[in-house]
Order: C-alpha cells, then sequence, then structure tokens
C-alpha cells in the first residue's frame, strides 16, 4: 500500500487527467472530427465570392488604326446602407446626378426586415452613370464613405452607323450581327474570380491582388481589312446612287482579288449599333447584313462563269460560234435574248458584248451538259458560304442534277443567272478568281488580332480554290474588257484597263417572275493585267424609266464613280496614257 505524499501526487495527477479527457476530446472533435463543419461555419461568416472589375472588350479598328468599335466606361453607384448618416440630404444631393426622383431614391435607402441581421447592407442605387454625374459622384464619395462605384464598360461606335453591317453588335444575351457577333468569344474580356475575404463591392482582400497575381484580362482587338476612308466614300456613293435611281436597297462591295482582303462593305438599309435597342419590331430586319445573308438571281453577270466552264472544261475552243436566232427551247423552257433579238452568227466575244441569253443556254445544252456544269458552279464557289467570318452568312441556292427537285430547264436558265440564287460575297470571290488568273482567294474581313497580354496573330491570305486554269481566266477577262471598251461604256475608267459585266436580273414571285421590278448590277475590276481592285455594285428595284433601267444604264455608272476615286485614292497608277 502507497502512503503519504506518493499517493497524494498520483492522486492529483489523476484528477488533472481526468479533467484534462473532456477538454483534450473536444479539442479532437473541434480539430480532426468536426473540422470541415466549423471550417465551413467560418467561411461563411468572412469569405465571400469575389470577382474583379472586368477589365473592357476588344476593340475593333480599321486596316490603318483608325478606332472603329471602342468602350467607354460607365458606373454603377451603390449605398451601405447601414453607414448613411442622414439619407434625407443624400436622397436631396444624389437624386439628380443618378436621374431619379429623389422619393423613389429614398426608397433604396430603407433596408428590409431580411436585412436588419446583416453586418452591412448593400444596395444598388443607379446603373450606366457617366460623364460629369459620374466625375461629380467620384468627388462626394471622398466625404462619404458608404458610396461605391463599380466602373463597367459600353460599347462605342465612334462612326455610328459606318460598317454598321461589317461591325455589328453584341445584347445583353450575347446574341447578335457582324464581327461583333462572330468574333465574341475573342472580343470578351477574361474575369478573374474566386473565393475571399472581400469589401463591400466583393473586391478581394488578398495577397494574390496586392502582389498582382490576380488579374482580369481585356478582349483580344481586332484590325480589320476595311479602310475606314474608302468604307466611308463608298457609303456615301451607294447613298446618292439610291437616291438618282430610286432603288429600295443596295450593296457596293470593293475587294483586292489578289488577297481576298475586303477593303469596304457597304449595304442599305444600316443602322447604329449604338442603337440597336431603340428600333422596333418591323425595323430588325435592317440588321440582316444584305452582302453576305440575303440572296438574291444574279442575272447576266453570271454569264462570265458559264462562259469560263465552256472554255474550262474543253467543251468549245476559243473560235466556237453558233448562229443566234433569239431564242431556245430545252426541257421545257423557252428562252430569248433580253432585247428579243436574233443576232446571227456570233462567237463568246459576241456572247458577252450583247449579253446574249441564248448563247449561253446553247454552251450549257448543246456543251458543256448538266454534269459538267454543275462542277463548275460549284468550283466557283456557289451553293456554299465563304466563310468570310460574318455571322448569319447565307449559302446560296443552286439546283444540281443529282437533286431530287432538279428540271433539265434549270440546264438552260441557270446559264444566264436565273433559278439561282448568290450573296454579293459569293458573286464577288467568284469574280475574283478570273480577276486572279484563276486562283480564287478567301475572302477575308480580319488581318490581325492582338491579344492583351500583347501577342499578334497575323490572318495572312488562303487560296479557296483553283475554279479555272490561268488560261482560260485571261481569256475570259480579254472578252470581259472588250465588253467595257465596245458596250458598256458608262464603266470605263480613262487611263486603266477595266473587265466587267452587267446584269439586270428579274425578281422571282409568286407563280413567276415580277413584270417590272428589277436588281441590276456590275461587276468589274481592273487595272488589268494584274487587278488590284474589284468593285461589285448592286442596285434593289431602281424605279427609273423602263427603257434605261439595265445594269449599263445604272450600276456601271456607279462602278465608275467608285473605281476612279479609288484608283486615285489607293495610288494606284494609270496603265494607260489618258487623252488629254
Amino acid at each position: 500500500m502507497i502512503r503519504g505524499p506518493e499517493a497524494r501526487l498520483r492522486l492529483v495527477t489523476a484528477l488533472l487527467i481526468a479533467a484534462l479527457l473532456p477538454v483534450i476530446g473536444q479539442l479532437v472533435r473541434l480539430q480532426i472530427l468536426d473540422r470541415d463543419r466549423y471550417q465551413a461555419e467560418v467561411d461563411e461568416l468572412v469569405m465571400r465570392p469575389y470577382a474583379l472589375p472586368l477589365p473592357p472588350d476588344g476593340t475593333i479598328r480599321d486596316r490603318n488604326g483608325d478606332l472603329l468599335v471602342g468602350n467607354i466606361p460607365i458606373y454603377s453607384v451603390g449605398a451601405q446602407i447601414d453607414l448613411i448618416t442622414d439619407t434625407q440630404i443624400a436622397a436631396a444631393v444624389l437624386a439628380p446626378l443618378l436621374d431619379l426622383d429623389e422619393g423613389a431614391l429614398l426608397e433604396k435607402f430603407v433596408i428590409r426586415e431580411d436585412e436588419e441581421d446583416l453586418r452591412w447592407v448593400w444596395h444598388r442605387l443607379a446603373h450606366g452613370i457617366r460623364g460629369d454625374n459620374a466625375e461629380a459622384i467620384k468627388k462626394l464619395k471622398e466625404s462619404w464613405d458608404w458610396l461605391t462605384l463599380e466602373p463597367t464598360w459600353q460599347r462605342f461606335y465612334p462612326e455610328a452607323e459606318l460598317a454598321s453591317h461589317t461591325l455589328g453588335f453584341v445584347n445583353a444575351d450575347g446574341n447578335g450581327y457582324g464581327i461583333e457577333a462572330s468574333q465574341f468569344h475573342l472580343l470578351q474580356p477574361r474575369p478573374a474570380a474566386g473565393m475571399g475575404e472581400v469589401d463591400v463591392l466583393r473586391v478581394p482582400l488578398s495577397e494574390e491582388l496586392a502582389k498582382g497575381k490576380l488579374r482580369a484580362f481585356a478582349g483580344t482587338d481586332i484590325t480589320l481589312t476595311i479602310d475606314r476612308t474608302i468604307q466611308a466614300f463608298v457609303e456615301g456613293e451607294l447613298d446618292k446612287a439610291l437616291e438618282l435611281y430610286g432603288a429600295s436597297g443596295g450593296t457596293i462591295l470593293v475587294m483586292n482579288p489578289q488577297t481576298g482582303e475586303i477593303l469596304a462593305s457597304a449595304s442599305y438599309p444600316d443602322y447604329n449599333p449604338s442603337l440597336y435597342s431603340t428600333y422596333d419590331v418591323s425595323e430588325q430586319g435592317r440588321f440582316v447584313d444584305p452582302a453576305v445573308s440575303v440572296v438574291y438571281e444574279p442575272g447576266s453577270v453570271f454569264k462570265m462563269f458559264t462562259v469560263a466552264a465552256a472554255l474550262d472544261s474543253g467543251s468549245v475552243t476559243q473560235d466556237w460560234s453558233y448562229y443566234d436566232s433569239g431564242l431556245i427551247e430545252y426541257g421545257g423552257v423557252l428562252v430569248r435574248n433580253s432585247d428579243g433579238a436574233g443576232h446571227g452568227q456570233q462567237n463568246l466575244q459576241g456572247v458577252i458584248d450583247h449579253s446574249l441569253n441564248v448563247g449561253v443556254a446553247t454552251l450549257t445544252t448543246q456543251h458543256i451538259g448538266a454534269d459538267v456544269f454543275a462542277d463548275y458552279v460549284l468550283r466557283f464557289g456557289f451553293g456554299r458560304p465563304t466563310n468570310v467570318g460574318l455571322f448569319g452568312e447565307a449559302a446560296g441556292l443552286v439546283h444540281l442534277p443529282w437533286d431530287l427537285n432538279w428540271s433539265d430547264g434549270y440546264l438552260v436558265t441557270n446559264a444566264f443567272g436565273q433559278g439561282i440564287a448568290v450573296t454579293p460575297i459569293q458573286i464577288a470571290t467568284a469574280a475574283s478568281a478570273l480577276a486572279n488568273h484563276g486562283t480564287m482567294m478567301k475572302p477575308r474581313l480580319i488581318t490581325e488580332r492582338r491579344t492583351p497580354e500583347g501577342r499578334v496573330v497575323v490572318i495572312p491570305p488562303k487560296v479557296a480554290g483553283q475554279p479555272v486554269s490561268a488560261e482560260t481566266a485571261d481569256y475570259v477577262v480579254g472578252l470581259m474588257e472588250h465588253a467595257v471598251e465596245t458596250t458598256i461604256v458608262k464603266a470605263q475608267v480613262p487611263g486603266y484597263r477595266i473587265a466587267g459585266k452587267t446584269g439586270t436580273a428579274q425578281i422571282p414571285v409568286s407563280g413567276g417572275y415580277d413584270p417590272v421590278e428589277v436588281i441590276t448590277s456590275f461587276i468589274g475590276f481592273g487595272p488589268l493585267p494584274d487587278p488590284q481592285l474589284l468593285i461589285l455594285v448592286k442596285l434593289d428595284r431602281p424605279q427609273v424609266d423602263l427603257s434605261v433601267r439595265w445594269g449599263t444604264q445604272t450600276a456601271a455608272p456607279v462602278f465608275n464613280l467608285v473605281a476612279s476615286r479609288l484608283f486615285v485614292l489607293l495610288g494606284i497608277p494609270p496603265t494607260e496614257p489618258i487623252d488629254p
């Protein structure tokens, strides 16, 4: 038996151990068993989801660096309600700056029942504050620490309607048109978000932020092939043409056939992207870009491709000729020349010079054949999008002999651009193949992308195909040059060799074609032999006298005005002596 001091020591030790066991148990429970639950409770008290202020979207500039789409700062104004000492004074001062009624602002200062137990109460007071009002609120914030200003960004179009179809817009749901929509994923900024201790605006109070490790990145900047000066000039000439000829709409495209770069794309009706939300439902059809999304029957401009197909396939030779009686019947379809007359013995030059429907129909039905002709139609890119990089590009409509709805009559009408539907960008791209010695370049609108980290991605020219040989292309271009020299004189540009083709297309309606309304067009390029400019002019439903409502009298003169100015503007020297 242990007695004395030793026994008492053991007793005290046992009592101490017994007293410590619950404490140790609690520590084990808190630190190990229930750690996750208590950590979550702590996080709920001090941790919040956060996001850094979002940087602006990427800018869009023209080929020379001129700003076409930018961003302007706007602010969301809020208040930590529990810190306001005098709501009456606050409302009286802030209401006019926020464009709010004083009574409505006082209601925003009221703490709701469900907020009474919160450590702090924050309410948003207004959004979209800018300019002098924003600057005045910034000064107030120096003495009113309960005020908050959260910077955001709004898209800014400094040129209003200029290039509106090409630029486009994106609405709050992320839907839209033009480059803004097609490049939305690149133009968007990259946010920085997470969980941590935050201030009243949920900005993180972290070492990462202090050290600059936590960053949000602005969107990627985009440089277009568009030239702002050329675009503005072309839009002005389109407006004049629409007024002069009473047309309901129209398109002018300017391309470099050697690179596929689009220097200008003007279409009417247009719109102001900054004000897209103000257009009512009946007006929103103007958001659709006629240059890439609206199809039409091209008419006689298509004859250049029919002649090219006949030559390149070996179906005829350059010395081919036929007797033109003024009409031809095939597959139950009777076709006449546009002037209703026969032209006697004609060759390929006569077919282009006089734009003979019977001539090209003779080529397709008696020489080329359905399968070979369809192959060349596809080679030139018809029936599929060009992938120019704009939202909502249409594929067009072609009829092929292996389709269920094929009719032999299509072989006649398609030869001169009837019964086939194209977009302006499609037919301009196809024509550029002839201008570029048979090599078709992919049309492009973007020349460069610049990431927020400073990396530059250059978008090079890309070959889209070789629909015909260089020999065929150059020969057809020679036929078109002769046509401009002899019959399409209003398209001539003194000092410059020009090749081109007109079109006057009927407009399909239920049961046939409109007996009066037409679409007139002209596609021309130069200076030969190595064209640097291709210009398409398309006018919808011109209302001039019926006797002059042809592509030669409407679209060709517009081409002349545009080409004459652009050759000088771009510093392209004359290729021929200019008569004094």
